[in-house]
């Protein structure tokens, strides 16, 4: 599905240290940043309990949030998020992606995968066997949680 040229979109570039955002609004040109929050910049993605604590989670929401504050006020309503559809692989259960639906994934699915997380970190018994095949999966999840919320998002979608 390519993206629509009549709308605005936010296009993602989540990367290991970084996150590139393109901002894209009919008739102007686009605007480009480069956010120092990655895949493996939010916590350790090794190590023992597999995965982050719940105090890493609380700390990276609030470094997310504090990177995309100032994203708000360019973004208007009924704007569109984009990613590339190879960079949510992380997000694979057993080679799969479960949750895409028309190319897109919903922030209801999102939002389940984060309280997955969150649960995980507690220790939940009933979180166990919700994690990603790639522990990086953890990271992108909130990194998206926190665009879609906070930027007003109601799906991600994938671009080819």
């Amino acid at each position: 599905m390519a993206q629509p040229a009549t709308s605005t979109t936010l296009r993602l570039d989540v990367g290991v240290q970084e996150t590139g955002v393109v901002l894209q609004r009919p008739g102007m040109a686009d605007e480009r940043f480069a956010l120092p929050i990655g895949l493996s910049t939010l916590w350790p993605t090794s190590g023992a309990g597999g995965g982050p604590s719940p105090w890493a989670i609380e700390h990276a929401i609030q470094v997310v949030e504090d990177q995309i504050e100032g994203l708000h006020p360019r973004v208007p309503p009924g704007a569109r998020l984009w990613v590339a559809r190879d960079a949510v692989a992380p997000l694979r259960r057993d080679g799969a992606i479960q949750g895409v639906e028309h190319e897109a994934i919903s922030l209801a699915t999102v939002e389940q995968w984060y309280q997955a997380l969150a649960a995980r970190a507690m220790g939940a018994p009933s979180a166990r066997g919700t994690g990603f095949d790639d522990p990086t999966g953890d990271a992108l999840v909130l990194i998206l949680r926190e665009f879609m919320h906070h930027l007003g998002f109601d799906a991600v979608h994938l671009a080819a």
